[in-house]
């Protein structure tokens, strides 16, 4: 991988909102920090208008979410005006620096039929993995799988074997290939994954992390094998010989919250440009972390927040793992770290 890039940001949200399908009687929302991210706001506000759109900035003075306690979201003033803001455009773009994914400002935009895009990688990876529709195509062949499906079982050689129920025809699937061109669409640019919230309280089992699995939004590598034992939904024990499993113990329990132990959402990725070795090739705090979630093959699992259960928390890791065997019902998508090919 390369640092160089042979667009800029603007040039890259053009790209983007061609993608879109951005129209010049539309109208992008912009949604910043102050202070935060100048440079992305003023590239997509460009970009909109060289197309014929109309960009509004909104700016509120924080939105994100903390990374260690205490937490405290605040009155929420600004909340209700920058959706009301929101719901007079047609294209909302999220440059906030943790990203609204989360939270309800996200639900209500797309519950409205308004379509919302995150951006937070830097611009070089945001041209490197832009969406296509070959990652659609990949993006709506797993949520097939995973509607008619039943029973999602995981295994991997370090001992890893975990189950979920994925039944029923109302299970929330998020499918994630980098653009937005549907209403009420949200995603992620960059993206390639594909993400099921299973049955609540379903999952059960063990998952083994190894050496070079990844814990985001820490952006790094796991460092040391850690065993995570789930029962009813719930991670009830997190052993190891090393720093990793003393690490998770003391951040899970920092929040002194039960949601934040909760199994969330599971999945894999399948982007083909994407690679496990973007922390070592980037400075990794530059990163969301997107290129390793997006990774062809990878076990993607979540702790914490689970809109669809009615659990909120802003405490939450994703946790994209290496070398899994991804089942469903019996039948593989993923074989040891690998894309079923078929």
């Amino acid at each position: 991988m390369s640092n160089e890039m042979s667009k800029n940001l603007r040039e890259l949200f053009v790209d983007q909102f061609h993608l879109c399908k951005l129209k010049p009687t539309e109208t992008v929302a912009i949604i910043s920090e102050i202070g935060k991210k100048n440079d992305y706001v003023d590239a997509a506000a460009e970009s909109a208008r060289s197309l014929g759109a109309a960009a509004l900035v909104l700016t509120a003075s924080s939105l994100s979410n903390p990374v260690l306690p205490p937490y405290d979201n605040g009155d929420g003033r600004e909340i209700p005006a920058l959706l009301a803001a929101a719901a007079e455009c047609d294209l909302v773009v999220d440059v906030t620096v943790g990203g609204l994914i989360h939270s309800d400002v996200r639900t209500r935009i797309t519950g409205a039929g308004k379509r919302m895009l995150f951006v937070a990688e830097p611009a070089d990876v945001l041209e490197r993995l832009i969406g296509t529709e070959g990652l659609r195509a990949s993006a709506e062949d797993g949520a097939r799988r995973l509607k008619a499906g039943r029973k999602l079982h995981v295994t991997s050689e370090a001992g890893t074997d975990f189950t979920a129920d994925i039944s029923g025809a109302d299970l929330p699937i998020t499918q994630q290939w980098g653009f937005v061109d549907q209403p009420g669409r949200w995603d992620h640019w960059p993206s390639g994954f594909i993400a099921c919230f299973p049955r609540d309280l379903s999952a059960e089992g063990k998952i083994v992390l190894q050496p070079g699995d990844v814990l985001l939004p820490w952006q790094r590598y796991v460092r040391d094998e850690v065993t995570l034992r789930i029962k009813n939904g719930f991670i009830e024990d997190i052993s190891g010989p090393g720093t990793d499993a003393f690490v998770l113990r003391d951040y899970f329990e920092s929040w002194k919250d039960p949601n934040v132990f909760a199994v969330s959402h599971v999945g894999w990725g399948f982007h083909p440009a994407a690679r496990w070795s973007a922390f070592e090739v980037y400075e990794a705090r530059t990163l969301f972390g997107q290129e390793l979630r997006s990774t062809a093959g990878n076990f993607m699992w979540s702790t914490g927040s689970n809109r669809f259960a009615n659990r909120h928390t802003p405490a939450h890791l994703d946790i994209p793992m290496r070398g899994c065997t991804i089942e469903i019902d019996g039948q593989p998508v993923v074989i040891a770290g690998r894309l079923e090919k078929r």
